[in-house]
């Protein structure tokens, strides 16, 4: 049977690693005395381990073991709570305040493919044979 759930988590989870290894990477490009270099790290860390858990939870479910369905909702839904919540600004004046927000995400895409897949993973159960 085909597991579209975790086809679907593993596809969110893949673009968010390469989100968060492009933050990391691209990390020694952002310079500023005013922003601690320590930043774009923390988000680039938090991204990946955010995408560690959506690749664990797919592995699980394609090693037919349901629980891997809680960890792509868990990571889904944390996932989108965290690119909400700020952990620096800086205001350059005239109006202008960066942001820098724990979790990267490409435009939310891979998130709500993690949560679609989790959820679709208990909307859709496998069908199971009959012992007769």
């Amino acid at each position: 049977m085909v597991k579209i759930g975790a086809i679907l988590g593993l596809n969110g989870a893949g673009i968010l690693l390469i989100v968060g290894l492009f933050g990391i990477s691209m990390a020694r490009m952002v310079y500023s005395p005013y922003i601690p270099p320590v930043i774009p790290y923390i988000t680039g860390v938090v991204t990946i381990a955010f995408s560690a858990c959506g690749i664990i939870g797919s592995v699980l479910v394609f090693r037919d073991n349901s629980v891997g369905y809680v960890y792509l909702l868990i990571a889904g839904i944390v996932g989108i709570i965290c690119t909400f919540i700020p952990i620096y600004a800086y205001d350059h004046g005239y109006g202008y305040i960066e942001t820098f927000y724990l979790c990267s995400t490409a435009l939310y895409a891979d998130f709500v493919l993690m949560l679609m897949g989790g959820i679709l993973g208990f909307a859709l159960p496998e069908k199971k044979e009959r012992k007769e």
